[in-house]
């Protein structure tokens, strides 16, 4: 949820709630033109110095980082419920 994201900001030393909120339902297509965006893949995040891959990454050559997030939770055993937990 847009709340889930926000508070993943709270301890930015430069943190604004109010910015916060407005960046993350921009993003999700809540405000302005309404564009929802898709998450960029690996490459697009290793070029802003954005992806830090680990050894599961490497291993199964994840390209993506929605892959990743599901090959993860899949590995557990587990998924995701509504709170965003395992």
């Amino acid at each position: 949820s847009v709340d889930d994201v926000v508070n993943l900001f709270t301890a930015s030393a430069d943190y604004d709630e109010k910015m916060t909120r407005y960046q993350v339902e921009h993003i999700a297509g809540l405000r302005g033109s309404r564009t929802k965006y898709s998450t960029p893949k690996c490459s697009t995040l290793k070029t802003f110095g954005l992806c830090f891959p680990d050894d599961f990454c490497v291993l199964k050559k994840v390209k993506h980082p929605m892959t990743y997030y599901k090959l993860k939770v899949k590995s557990s055993g587990g998924g995701v419920g509504k709170g965003g937990s395992n």
